[in-house]
């Protein structure tokens, strides 16, 4: 089964098959092949995963630093205006932004200072989201170099 995804430069076609390696989707730079298990945020968020590699030409796997910058920049298209999770648990906080773990981790770790006071997430120092900025979240840790 398949669908076409109008983009940014063009249709890619996007096909649902089962990933024999048990990663969640892949590009070769025009199509999109995303693992059928997934379900329905899951796939939102590896297809714009993925579309963002096709827009920066991308067609076999990138080292991890552009790997990361396109997780850094998945997260930000899907939480553009970042919430505070009002102390819920991560699963949950993700599960009400309709993302994955994942990408509210990856905003979160990139967060500056004052994204985090606008989206509360300073008052409260047992939310996963405020910890995620300040662990060794690995998106964070590559934001923070990148920035610096």
């Amino acid at each position: 089964m398949f669908v076409a995804l109008l983009g940014v430069l063009g249709m890619a076609l996007i096909f649902r098959v089962r990933m024999p390696d048990g990663v969640a989707a892949r590009t070769d730079g025009v199509n999109i092949w995303i693992d059928d298990r997934l379900n329905e945020i899951q796939e939102r968020c590896a297809i714009l995963h993925e579309e963002i590699h096709v827009e920066l030409g991308h067609s076999t796997v990138q080292p991890e630093a552009v790997e990361f910058a396109v997780r850094y920049e998945t997260a930000k298209r899907l939480l553009p205006e970042m919430t505070g999770c009002k102390g819920d648990t991560l699963a949950a906080a993700a599960r009400n932004k309709q993302v994955t773990r994942q990408v509210l981790m990856d905003r979160a770790a990139t967060l500056t200072d004052e994204q985090a006071r606008v989206a509360g997430c300073m008052e409260c120092q047992l939310c996963p989201v405020i910890q995620a900025r300040y662990s060794q979240h690995p998106v964070g840790r590559r934001y923070r170099q990148l920035v610096a």
